[in-house]
């Protein structure tokens, strides 16, 4: 008899409930935007997409074996919590929250948690390159999932893939400047720098897609760039050099085979990532780069899902 797993992922853009089959297939699907990424927001959208999915659902609840939730943050699995920074004068402080205990509770069902760029690297690595053993998925330019000898590496406490450190009013030392490791928006400063350029009166068609609250959102730059609009498209430039940066660090500390860009950026379009892979060229050791792919997420916004999904059937000797 078929079996089923629930899971729920969030990216930049919004969060989606699949239920699928153990070969992959999606089965029901539902899905809510994000226009505010908060840690309240996170658990109220997670907690909607339960209740709507878990209703979905009900024909198929005898043969569910369990719900994945791939999300941002540090993750415990075993605990089954995730720690959330939170700024507390120049520094962070990380609050946990117990979903596990807190949906088992509610839900009656087995519940997995996953960091979302560890989600995303796994179910690109076991659908698409499962070839390569050494892998990194740049979920924004905040955290990276890394699969290491074709093993998802979490590190001790879950926490690895954090690509800041923890900030303080001296960022500099007699070597130079680090405040470039210091944590950025999700959204590597876009939107914000998309308004700045408005402000100063440059002519984009970017004014078009503000509405009336004053908002503009990241697809808004995506799709005016793609319609070859100047500004969004050299704010996207920037944006690429600076994650090609951290990439290129990346490249040069694991020597991975593919960088997949993910998370929501992989609908920048083809110049972001061209940009990226000309910084990779110019800032990496030749030996680190030499056969290097880096490439755009082909499982888009489904990633988390579809990872977590996959780590679920996979403990349970069902892929």
């Amino acid at each position: 008899m078929e079996k089923y797993v629930i899971s729920i992922g969030l990216n930049l853009f919004d969060a989606r409930a699949l239920l699928l089959d153990s070969k992959g297939k999606v089965v029901i699907r539902t899905e809510k935007e994000r226009k505010f990424i908060t840690a309240n927001e996170t658990i109220d959208v997670c907690l909607s997409l339960f209740e709507e999915i878990f209703k979905k659902t009900k024909h198929y609840r005898d043969n569910i074996i369990g719900a994945g939730l791939a999300l941002g943050g540090i993750v415990n699995g075993r605990k089954g919590e995730v720690y959330w920074p939170q700024r507390q004068n120049n520094s962070y402080i990380y609050i946990s929250v117990p979903f596990k205990k807190y949906l088992e509770e509610k839900f009656k069902l087995p519940i997995y948690i996953e960091n979302d760029a560890n989600a995303s690297a796994w179910a690109e690595y076991r659908e698409n390159y499962k070839e390569y053993k050494n892998l990194i998925y740049m979920f924004s330019g905040v955290g990276c999932g890394i699969i290491i000898n074709g093993s998802l590496y979490r590190g001790k406490q879950g926490a690895a893939g954090e690509l800041f450190i923890n900030p303080h009013k001296v960022m500099s030392s007699r070597l130079g400047d680090f405040s470039f490791l210091t944590q950025w928006p999700q959204d590597l400063g876009i939107v914000k720098r998309a308004k700045e350029l408005i402000s100063l009166g440059k002519n984009t068609s970017l004014l078009k897609r503000i509405d009336s609250t004053g908002n503009l959102s990241l697809e808004d730059v995506f799709r005016e760039a793609r319609n070859k609009d100047n500004v969004s498209c050299e704010i996207l430039k920037e944006a690429a050099f600076s994650l090609g940066i951290k990439v290129s660090f990346l490249v040069n500390l694991f020597n991975p085979e593919v960088v997949i860009i993910g998370g929501g950026f992989e609908e920048a379009g083809l110049p972001f990532l061209e940009k990226i892979g000309q910084v990779v060229k110019e800032y990496t050791f030749s030996f680190s780069r030499r056969n290097l792919k880096i490439v755009f997420s082909s499982l888009g916004r489904d990633a988390t899902c579809l990872g977590v999904a996959r780590l679920i059937f996979e403990e349970k000797g069902l892929q």
